[in-house]
Formats: C-alpha cells, structure tokens, sequence
C-alpha cells in the first residue's frame, strides 16, 4: 500500500471515530457517520468523474488531482500519456518523412487497407494509374479494373506481381505497361507498387519476334540442305568413306539446327500465351505406356533400366501433346546423362492435399546445386556435363518450364553429385484425379 493511500485510510478512520465520539455525545452517532461517509463517497465519486474525463481528453492534470486519493494514479497515467504522445509524434514524423521520400520514388507507390482501400499514393501512381487526390479512400480495383489485377489483389503470395496495361495507355503501339505488386507493409496495410515496364516488354516482344522469324526463315534452306545431304548419301553408296563421314556429319548438324528451331518456335507460342485446352482428362497409364514405346529402345542401347509405376485409374487434368513433351525432355534427359546400366525410374503420386507429382528419378552423374537454377534458361547447359553429350540443344527443360506454367504447375529439381537427379512435376489439387 502506497504513503498517499495509507495516509489517506488512517485520516478516514481518525474521522469516523470523532464523527462516532461526537455523535455518541450529540445522541446520533450512527446517522453523523453514516452522513460522513455518504460525503466522502460523494466528493471520490465527483473526482472520478474528473478522471475520467480528463483521462478521455484532458490535456493538462487538473490541480484537483494534485494531491488526494488519485494523485499517483494521475500521475502514472499522465507519463503514460505523454510518452504516448510523445510515440504518435516520432511516428507521424517518420511517416512525413517516408512519404516525402516515396514522393521522389521512381516508381508508383499506393498504401492500400486490407479491404484494397486508397490510403495514399505518390504522384508517379498518380501518372501511372490515373488516380486523383479525391479517390483517397476509393477502392482501388473500381478504379484499376483489370483481370490479372483483381486476381492479384486477393491472392495470398506477397511479393508477387503481374504486367497488365496501364489506365494511361492511349492506343495499340503507344499503350504503356505496368508490373504491379502488392507487398506487406505494417498491420492492416499493403504497399501496391507500380513500375513502368512499356520498353523492357517492347523489347522482349522484339526479341520475341526476332526468334520466330529468323526461325521460320531458316526451315527452308535447312529443309533443302538436309534433301540434298540424303541426296548425296545415298548416291555415293560407300564410295567413299571420307566424304561419307563428313555427309554424316553435316546431316547431323542440320537435324540438330532444325530441332533447335522447332524448339524455338514452340518456346515462342507458349510465351506469346498459346493456352489451348489444358482440362482433358488424362489416363496416367495409356501416357505412360505411349513413352515406354517411344523411349524404351533407346535406354536399352545404354543398357538401361527404365520402367514405369502408376496405379490404374490415376488421371490428370491437362494438354495430352503438352505432357507429352513435358515427359520426353525429362526421359530424354535422364538417358543421355546417365551412364550405361544405370536406373531411370519414372512415377506419379498424390498427396494427402491432393496434389500430384510427376518424377523422373536417375542415377545419373548429379547437378551441382549451383547450376539447379539456371537449368531451365534457355541454351544453359551444365558445363560438366555438355563434355559428355553435346546432342541436346539447351532448349528442353525451358519448354518443360512453359508447359507445366500452362497448367499452373512447377518444376522442381533435387541432385546430388556422383548419386543422380529427381526431376519433380508438382501438380496442382485441382489436375488430379484418383
């Protein structure tokens, strides 16, 4: 018990027992100290009431509350209160000085609630979206209204971001692009931020366009140099050993330049976004069964063992050509980096959650972790490996990236040096059916 209150109990008691003396003197001294405390419960119950509303507003401690029953209290609260203050003033000024820096972002910046409301935004935002001071509150996608946008917005990935066209676009050519990305910021607030991307998508639209011409006009002198290279071939007849070898070679060669440009033609349809019908039901076994024909022959040139393990009745959701392709390049792969003797085991399972998982398991040389994110840029070829096999064109795990994207899948690689790879499909819930 603290001095103030201790002090302020005994003075109390000392004031009944004279209010009883006297009373008892006077002849009522039950009604003279119940008349006593009634007084004293009045006058705390009236500065209470001064608490409390000094509490709820009150800027300066009245000097009511100077001394008496609450002084200490009062006085806790009143240091509560100002380093609450003096907390909401370090705060607001380093959002004066957050939003004085983002002002002078290159990039748009919008604080937006967790209902997608408009706290704030810079002017590069207000450039980039069309926003005006007065949509300070508005729901931002009423005002953005885009698809990939919306989906954006409601999606629980922070950090992820989507290129749709900018609100401030004019025509066709001229139509600016914006990747937008929602990251957290503080609790119940998200920072929207805007880049403009119109001249790093020209140019990979250029460069999307460069590779399907080039490739296109290629087809022909290849296909014409490859006639003419058979033409050859068979006209000598083994007349000549040296000009046979070196027809081989370039016969080769050019099987090489045109698959690598069937290739590329293909990588650029499934970049330009070719989707087609991805919601076939897919019999897992009959797939299976097509690629044990297809590739069965060529593991056992290498001696290989390569088999296959799903249960009948398993199914997926997808493009029957895309998976397809998807399992050729991971076959294809494991047989030509994998020694001869060696296991190549192709599987699928589900999970509890329902998802599926297409593996392709060797026991192959391994990747080096190094090398693991890279494998599926276009031309990257593990160095240590192309010594061994220089026949692949760089291409296959970049179209097996595409294709799974086409089916909101993903590809995962897990390697081990000197012990083999494990080429994972990860399908989602929604592809699977058992």
């Amino acid at each position: 018990m603290s001095k103030t209150l201790l002090y302020k109990v005994s003075l109390l008691l000392l004031s009944m027992v004279l209010a009883l003396l006297v009373g008892f003197w006077l002849g009522i001294g039950t009604w003279l100290a119940f008349l006593l405390l009634l007084a004293y419960g009045t006058f705390q119950l009236y500065r209470l009431q001064l608490l409390f509303t000094w509490v709820k507003g009150g800027d300066q401690v009245s000097t009511a509350f100077k001394k008496g029953l609450f002084s200490e209290l009062v006085e806790d609260i009143d240091s509560v209160k100002k380093q609450g203050l003096a907390q909401k003033e370090s705060v607001k000024h380093q959002l004066e000085r957050f939003k004085t820096l983002i002002s002078v972002f290159p990039d748009g910046v919008v604080i937006l609630s967790e209902s997608n409301e408009i706290q704030w935004f810079n002017e590069q935002a207000s450039t980039l979206l069309l926003l005006k001071k007065s949509d300070a509150g508005q729901i931002i996608n009423h005002l953005v209204r885009h698809p990939l946008f919306t989906k954006l917005l409601g999606a629980s990935d922070n950090g992820a971001g989507v290129v749709i066209e900018s609100p401030a676009s004019v025509d066709g050519w001229t139509a600016s692009k914006v990747e937008v990305r929602v990251m957290p910021y503080t609790k119940g607030l998200r920072l929207l931020l805007v880049r403009d991307v119109t001249k790093v998508e020209r140019v990979n639209q250029m460069r999307k366009d460069f590779i399907s011409n080039a490739s296109h006009e290629l087809r022909t002198p290849l296909t014409v140099m490859k006639g003419y290279v058979e033409m050859l071939l068979a006209s000598s007849m083994g007349d000549n050993k040296t000009v046979d070898h070196s027809l081989k070679k370039i016969d080769q060669q050019v099987l090489k330049m045109q698959t690598m440009i069937d290739e590329l033609l293909q990588l650029s349809k499934l970049e330009e976004g070719h989707r087609g019908d991805t919601d076939t039901t897919l019999s897992l076994s009959n797939l299976f069964e097509q690629l044990n024909a297809e590739l069965q022959t060529l593991a056992q040139r290498k001696k290989q063992r390569l088999t296959f393990d799903v249960a009948s009745g398993c199914s997926l959701k997808g493009d029957k050509n895309s998976f397809l392709t998807i399992m050729r390049n991971l076959i294809s792969n494991a047989i030509h980096y994998t020694s001869d003797a060696g296991d190549i085991s192709v599987s699928w399972t589900v999970d509890q959650e329902g998802r599926g998982t297409l593996s392709v398991k060797d026991t192959g040389e391994g990747i080096s972790e190094r090398h693991i994110s890279r494998l599926t840029e276009r031309f990257y070829r593990v160095p240590e490996n192309n010594l061994m096999n220089k026949g692949g064109t760089g291409l296959g795990l970049a179209i097996v990236k595409h294709e799974l994207e086409r089916h909101d899948a993903c590809l995962v690689v897990e390697s081990i040096v000197g012990e083999g790879s494990n080429f994972k499909c990860l399908l989602p819930a929604g592809r699977t059916i058992n």
